[in-house]
């Protein structure tokens, strides 16, 4: 039998059925044909696999039987899908023109819908017959001349002609398959079903693509400028879990169970978290724990109504020079996925979405960035204190509801970001002092500032003996040769990915009692403290999202109570680095003490009085003056004046 006659009878018996249904529905659609079912039905049936018999090549003649209806509206596409990888986009090259070809690859950025014509008709001048000119590859035949009467003069009749949808996509390797950073890009081409609005890819996604690769002429401005490459796709869809299997054989997994298994493996770990730093153990761990996550869904889902975000977020703030930078880079190298962008250079355009001009089109399309070409893994941000106020509270969505959503160059489009973020910042006044407040020195916005799970300060507070060993290890290296067990950062990397794509961690009833425990008893402690800020429920959610990933990095499926209290002595530690108590850690969710209330209230009986005499706005002068009331009112019960006045002001202002 023929390559064509065995992929008609195989699709008649597995998806027949299936066809039948779909052309009720009036509208294009595909069947997905499972690469692992057909090649072993080949095999079986002729001892050749579905590479040998190249059976992709008879696609479109198969087509053409199943659609008994050959309008493109009724279309029903036959697409292969689970086909391993053959290429990496990065070793594409002429050699590999007209192969065909399977990889992954990341979406840059893509075109909206499109129309091209499919068939072209053409009517005679004279007796007004129509002559079909099939399209290929954008090009079409003029008929010579007209079989019925002898014209040689013919008019495209665009109402009977066939149209296609198509789409460009620029295409680049994934993050976490990229040999040192580097990347290139690839044009591909999407027609039919695969670029119809029943079809929903968008940037950022990480793809299955399969198809024929080219090398065609390169198009400017409809000018032909040399050449180019372009994959023209059989089929392109979303990989279903960025952490998929296809990096771990069958021995890797093996050896990350028997990891697993050993008591010692969250010491193993910790021991290959940052080596090469001194010091930092808490703060190692909670990086540890980072790329673990939190409760993150089975099929890998954007995140609903009824689910809260999983990634972690936690700031490093600390003097210059105190290693936050190492700490970071550390991360970086070991994460299965990462970027790793400097907050002096990036705009909020390239830590978001961004609408850039297409030079092949002359359209505009959304390109993501860094937040978004992050999905699944870790966004590293240093220097955090230099992006701009606007660029940081473009953070609060992804980091929140895990997506975003911008409308741009006519262009409204959301993206997933299901991203942790990893920033380090610098004290406003160079140095970390514990006579101001985090806020106060720290250029954050409060909104974004509430986003991190986890604020760790890093203090370079002189001390001879700790200066002494200090020295000691870096000089001596002692610390790197103390004979601590690791693995290898590759290993580290696959033990990373098998576990946030296989290990689903539950609470226990335990685990759930003692954070129930600790966040009423805390607030408690709070309510009876009339300079006490209460934890929220964001504070015990970030402390669930630890226990579970303490509990995962050891392959468990259940969180136990043991788990919950490594996570309160993470974040309690956290807390303790920033000069805050539990009982006070509503201060870095702007939550204000009954002592800051009651003089907010003050203010904002002075402020009426003032503006019942002068009216709004009040005068800069009278303004000076109420800010000297409200600082010595501040200082005579030992808070803050940070933002008290301003929020009196503008409640003031609302309320008028």
């Amino acid at each position: 039998m023929t390559p064509a006659g065995l992929l008609k009878k195989f699709v008649e018996e597995n998806h027949g059925q299936e066809i039948k249904e779909l052309k009720t529905l009036n509208k294009q659609s595909r069947i997905n044909i499972d690469y692992e079912k057909i090649n072993q039905f080949l095999i079986d049936e002729t001892g050749k696999d579905f590479f040998q018999q190249q059976i992709y090549k008879f696609v479109e003649l198969v087509e053409e039987v199943v659609n008994d209806d050959t309008t493109p509206k009724n279309h029903i596409s036959l697409k292969f899908y689970n086909i391993p990888s053959t290429h990496t986009l990065h070793h594409l090259d002429s050699t590999n023109n007209k192969e065909w070809i399977s990889c992954k690859g990341m979406i840059k950025n893509i075109t909206d819908i499109r129309v091209d014509l499919k068939e072209a008709i053409f009517v005679c001048d004279d007796c007004g017959k129509a002559h079909n000119a099939p399209v290929t590859d954008g090009n079409f035949t003029l008929p010579s001349i007209c079989v019925r009467c002898g014209c040689k003069k013919f008019n495209l009749d665009k109402d009977q002609s066939f149209y296609r949808n198509y789409r460009l996509i620029k295409l680049e390797e994934p993050l976490e398959l990229r040999s040192g950073g580097a990347t290139r890009e690839f044009k591909v081409y999407t027609e039919d079903y695969l670029a119809s609005p029943y079809h929903n890819i968008k940037a950022g996604d990480v793809v299955d693509v399969s198809g024929e690769f080219k090398i065609l002429p390169k198009k400017v401005r409809g000018k032909i400028e040399g050449f180019e490459f372009q994959i023209d796709a059989h089929n392109i869809a979303p990989v279903d879990d960025a952490f998929e299997d296809y990096r771990l054989s069958e021995e890797d997994k093996e050896e990350i169970k028997i990891l697993a298994q050993r008591k010692d493996i969250y010491q193993i770990l910790l021991n290959t978290i940052a080596p090469e730093v001194y010091g930092y153990d808490t703060v190692k761990e909670a990086l540890l724990l980072q790329l673990f996550e939190g409760s993150r869904p089975v099929d890998d889902s954007v995140m609903t109504n009824d689910m809260d975000r999983w990634p972690l977020h936690i700031l490093l703030i600390g003097d210059p020079g105190i290693g936050k930078s190492q700490l970071i880079n550390s991360v970086h190298k070991r994460a299965p996925k990462s970027i790793n962008i400097a907050g002096t250079n990036t705009s909020q355009a390239g830590l978001t979405t961004s609408a850039v001009k297409d030079e092949l089109t002359g359209t505009w399309a959304m390109e993501a960035g860094a937040i978004v070409l992050a999905d699944t893994g870790v966004l590293i941000i240093d220097e955090y204190d230099k992006l701009s106020a606007t660029a940081q509270k473009a953070l609060n969505e992804p980091m929140e509801q895990l997506s975003v959503s911008s409308a741009k160059a006519g262009l409204v489009q959301s993206m997933t970001a299901r991203t942790s973020v990893l920033a380090a910042a610098n004290p406003k006044y160079s140095r970390f002092t514990t006579e101001k407040t985090v806020k106060e020195q720290l250029d954050v916005p409060e909104s974004n500032l509430s986003r991190f799970d986890l604020i760790f300060v890093l203090n370079d507070n002189i001390d001879k003996d700790k200066d002494e060993s200090l020295a000691d290890a870096l000089l001596n290296k002692t610390f790197l040769e103390d004979n601590q067990e690791t693995i290898t950062d590759e290993c580290f990397k696959k033990y990373v990915t098998y576990m946030k794509a296989h290990c689903f961690p539950v609470l226990e009833d335990s685990a759930k009692k003692l954070l129930t425990n600790f966040y009423v008893e805390t607030r408690q402690a709070a309510l009876h403290n009339n300079d006490g800020k209460p934890i929220t429920a964001r504070d015990l959610k970030a402390l669930e999202r630890l226990t579970i990933a303490r509990a995962k990095s050891e392959g468990r499926t259940l969180a136990t109570s043991d788990d919950a209290e490594d996570a309160i002595r993470i974040y309690t530690k956290a807390l303790e680095s920033v000069g805050l108590q539990p009982e006070t850690a509503g201060e870095l969710q702007s939550v204000r003490s009954d002592k800051e209330m009651s003089i907010i209230g003050t203010m904002e009986k002075m402020i009426r009085q003032k503006a019942d005499f002068e009216g709004l706005p009040l005068s800069g002068e009278t303004i000076k003056g109420l800010r000297i009331e409200c600082g010595m009112l501040c200082h005579e019960k030992s808070i803050s004046d940070d933002g008290i006045f301003d929020l009196a002001y503008e409640n003031v202002k609302n309320s008028l």
